[in-house]
């Protein structure tokens, strides 16, 4: 995991206990979440590079985490089904902002 699921609990206001039913919906967000952001740096070299180094919490960088907390946000929020939704890339299904706070670890893409 990248983000301590304490601290991505905290970050939805989420107060059930462990065991509670909700948590499985919560865990898989969360898997998602951390799933769209992997998959976003590791597009190219210097992003799957720096990707293979995030294997936990303590070695995964503050915006990458804030990237999934981002995502985990929007996911938890907006299911799927609503048109009210922010706008998402369509490449990648993730928050701008997410995207934003993974340019660094992306090669930028010249048309």
């Amino acid at each position: 995991m990248l983000v301590d699921r304490a601290v991505a609990k905290a970050h939805l206001g989420l107060t059930v206990p462990d065991g509670h039913p909700m948590e499985r919906a919560f865990d898989q967000y969360l898997a998602a979440a951390e799933d769209h952001v992997l998959d976003y740096v590791s597009r190219n070299e210097p992003g799957k590079t720096a990707a293979l180094t995030w294997t936990d919490p303590a070695s995964t960088p503050a915006r990458a985490q804030q990237a999934v907390l981002v995502a985990l946000a929007e996911f938890w929020r907006f299911h799927g089904d609503d048109p009210d939704a922010p706008a998402r890339d369509d490449a990648t299904d993730l928050p701008r902002v997410a995207m934003g706070l993974l340019r660094r670890f992306t090669d930028p893409v010249l048309a």
